[in-house]
């Protein structure tokens, strides 16, 4: 590991040199901070510009190495390797225009290739999309990516998803409907379409959670958690152990692929999963930590099950129900008076609304209402759930007793 200086002599070069000794040997944090102490000292040392928004970018904080990027091209100091930076950079923040411009910038000192290649090619045709220009958009892709083209139809699947998500929901909408044009059957896209067009929606239909969950059941754990940062199963299980460590009956509703189940097996006496994709379910299944596992719908299998549960458990479900009159209902009758149930929000300045993902974000105030006459709220954690464009979804866990 390489050591900063330790004398108050030390120069803004001296820092710089060590912080680059740090890069070297992989230790991103140790590197950063050589990077700051070096600006603090020189705030035109360029090369320490550069090398914190290399560091930046290599910590998945794009904004910040796009802020640090745009800096070294505003002082004069812009090359093919800054260009290229920032370009990516730009496009894993969701401004397309401006990564076009900045890969653009490089392409004037030396051709793209590879994945540089690749994704000014999207940068590009995103930025047209959004001008309003999709036809041209799509005409021309093939001559940008070159030997690096993809095929078109995944231009615009991605598109779609990276459009809605960034914000760009007229460039989505237009994708979505070129999608559902080409197969009109597709449940999911057809959900997704509604929910960036932000229409009146009030939940999920039962069929685009079976399709979207079977489709990526396979590699969804690595996705979720190694990608996007999803911990929400071991946090709420945390929180539950606070108040109490031992049940009989535990449902983890909305099971999924069983990411809380290794969570929820010390705490239960006897540990049921119910979901409502089957694919999802084989991969819980394989962790064997479930005495049960079924195939269904929530509130079906909560009506099935009256006064059974002293422990409900509900990572991730209650956001694909927009009103939860009905489930905070069907929760409280399949729990034991004094039982606990569990849950997680995505949050929302409004009571409900539907999100370009297709999920729903909740306010915490309503949330509390609609739980009010059946459940004593024991705890609040604000959290972030998970990545959304690359920005932490912001959140909340609910831990309450059954009255």
């Amino acid at each position: 590991m390489a050591e900063f200086p330790r004398n108050d002599m030390a120069t803004a070069q001296d820092w710089l040199r060590h912080a680059v000794a740090a890069d070297a040997a992989g230790d991103v944090a140790v590197a950063e901070q050589g990077f700051l102490q070096a600006l603090l000292l020189d705030a035109a040392l360029v090369d320490a510009r550069f090398g914190l928004g290399v560091t930046y970018f290599r910590s998945a904080r794009y904004r910040e190495a796009a802020l640090e990027l745009r800096a070294v091209m505003a002082a004069g100091s812009a090359d093919a390797a800054t260009g290229i930076l920032l370009g990516k950079s730009l496009y894993l923040t969701g401004e397309f225009p401006e990564s076009a411009k900045a890969f653009e910038l490089a392409l004037t000192s030396m051709p793209l290739q590879g994945d540089s290649l690749r994704c000014y090619a999207r940068a590009k045709t995103y930025a047209t999309m959004i001008a309003g220009n999709i036809a041209d958009a799509l005409a021309d892709y093939p001559a940008l990516a070159g030997a690096e083209a993809e095929p078109i139809e995944t231009v615009i699947r991605d598109g779609f998803g990276l459009l809605s998500a960034y914000g760009h929901r007229d460039a989505a909408a237009a994708l979505g409907q070129l999608l559902i044009t080409e197969n009109p059957d597709d449940v999911v896209q057809r959900h997704l379409n509604d929910a960036v067009a932000g229409r009146a929606i009030d939940h999920v239909p039962a069929s685009y959670v079976e399709a979207h969950f079977d489709a990526f059941a396979n590699g969804f754990d690595d996705k979720l958690v190694n990608v996007l940062g999803y911990r929400v199963p071991e946090q709420m299980a945390e929180l539950v152990s606070r108040h109490r460590t031992a049940f009989d009956h535990v449902l983890d509703l909305g099971c999924g692929t069983g990411l809380a189940g290794a969570h929820l097996r010390p705490l239960a006496g006897e540990l049921t999963g119910v979901d409502l994709s089957a694919r999802m379910l084989e991969q819980a299944r394989r962790r064997d930590v479930y005495d049960a596992l079924t195939h269904a719908e929530a509130l079906t299998h909560l009506a099935a099950h009256a006064a059974t549960f002293d422990l409900v458990f509900a990572a991730d479900t209650l956001i694909y129900f927009g009103r939860l009159d009905a489930v905070m209902a069907a929760v409280a009758e399949a729990m034991t008076p004094g039982g606990i149930f569990a849950a997680s929000v995505e949050t929302s300045m409004h009571d409900f609304e539907i999100m370009p993902s297709g999920r729903f974000a909740h306010a915490d105030a309503y949330v509390m209402r609609l739980a009010e006459p059946y459940f004593e709220l024991l705890e609040r954690q604000a959290t972030d759930i998970r990545l959304e464009a690359n920005t932490p979804a912001k959140g909340a866990l609910f831990v309450w007793r059954r009255r």
